[in-house]
């Protein structure tokens, strides 16, 4: 493994980047299953074109034993429906969460000169409802850098670029204990974690 980048998901196609993406979200929504309009809102695939990639990705994992799609819809382009993982489609998911973790411990074991997270509280008493996690030595040119964000309530962590543009997610089970700590481990996985701010203000807006 390389110097702590992005890597260890770049390395994927980008069809199978979604398909993981989309176990992940099942796996983050184990009893009701995640409706296809949600999936769409929370990958940011909301037009036309990385919506026909979506259901290619939900109809593939479905053709493999992965995903239960209800009811199968009659539109081809991907009409309302719901998905579920397999128990396949589970085993396969907690790898890739285990997967995740494992990465996020080597890049700790393997720079143990990095500092403690800075732990930044910007909710002025309020409480906080999002955590945003920025990462050690990851800056563009502008010097600003990606992040990672978790909103209280959600079983998963999403990562943005420096410009706020969606680039890949992490999901786990509701039944295991969340805290901005944990969460903090599974977004290690995008490189070390630097700061780790609590704040009130939801970024991104909550979804319908």
């Amino acid at each position: 493994m390389a110097e702590p980048s992005f890597g260890w998901f770049e390395d994927l196609t980008p069809a199978v980047m979604l398909e993981r993406q989309v176990l992940l979200l099942a796996l983050a929504h184990p009893w009701t299953g995640i409706e296809s309009d949600r999936l769409r809102t929370i990958l940011h695939r909301t037009t036309t074109h990385p919506i026909a990639e979506l259901v290619d990705a939900t109809w593939s994992l479905q053709r493999r034993g992965l995903l239960n799609i209800a009811p199968e819809p009659d539109d081809p382009e991907g009409g309302p429906c719901t998905y579920t993982l397999t128990s396949t489609g589970s085993a396969l998911a907690d790898e890739i969460r285990e997967q995740a973790l494992a990465c996020g411990a080597y890049w700790r074991k393997r720079r143990l000169d990095l500092p403690e997270v800075e732990v930044v509280d910007n909710t002025e008493g309020k409480g906080y409802r999002t955590v945003v996690f920025y990462f050690h030595n990851l800056v563009n040119e502008s010097g600003s850098r990606p992040f990672a964000t978790w909103t209280r309530g959600e079983y998963y962590v999403r990562l943005w670029s420096a410009e706020g543009t969606f680039r890949d997610v992490i999901g786990w089970p509701p039944r295991r204990l969340v805290s901005s700590e944990s969460v903090q481990e599974l977004a290690g996985a995008w490189g070390p974690v630097a700061i780790r701010v609590q704040q009130y203000r939801i970024y991104p807006s909550p979804e319908a």
